[in-house]
């Protein structure tokens, strides 16, 4: 879809691993707080991409091939064609690649590039924030039931 790609070497918030590392490496780096998904690179930190881990998919592997998977590559259970949208996709075009490919994590593309992951609950919170800021310039104080 997007060629070669590579992760955007200043891209805030983009976590990486080296498709070597074991998967209990990856599930550390997935606990900790704002890490929901992992770009899985060859080479450098901005070298090549060969997928996008989640934590749905370390536990979609251990629920089938049990807990020594922990001690395997990361590549083994990274699946290299992950959702992905250009960076100008409009909020309506993302949540369908989210309901389409029935993921929690879609990696956002500028040119060849992933200049950021987002997360289900980045976009739908994008809309509610939207709709919910347009819903209080256009209410009457009457009809608004929020203070």
């Amino acid at each position: 879809m997007f060629g070669t790609m590579r992760r955007e070497p200043d891209a805030a918030g983009v976590r990486t691993i080296h498709r070597d590392r074991s998967v209990a490496e990856a599930a550390q780096l997935l606990a900790q707080p704002g890490t929901g998904a992992l770009v899985v690179v060859e080479g450098e930190a901005d070298g090549t991409v060969t997928g996008l881990l989640t934590q749905r998919d370390i536990f979609r592997a251990v629920a089938a091939e049990g807990p020594e998977i922990y001690s395997r590559s990361v590549w083994l259970i990274t699946d290299p064609d992950f959702p992905a949208v250009d960076i100008g996709a409009s909020a309506q075009e993302r949540l369908k690649t989210f309901c389409e490919r029935r993921v929690d994590h879609i990696a956002l593309m500028e040119s060849c590039r992933i200049s950021a992951i987002l997360s289900i609950w980045d976009c739908a919170g994008q809309d509610i924030d939207k709709d919910i800021g347009q819903a209080r310039t256009t209410a009457t104080p009457q009809a608004s039931s929020h203070p």
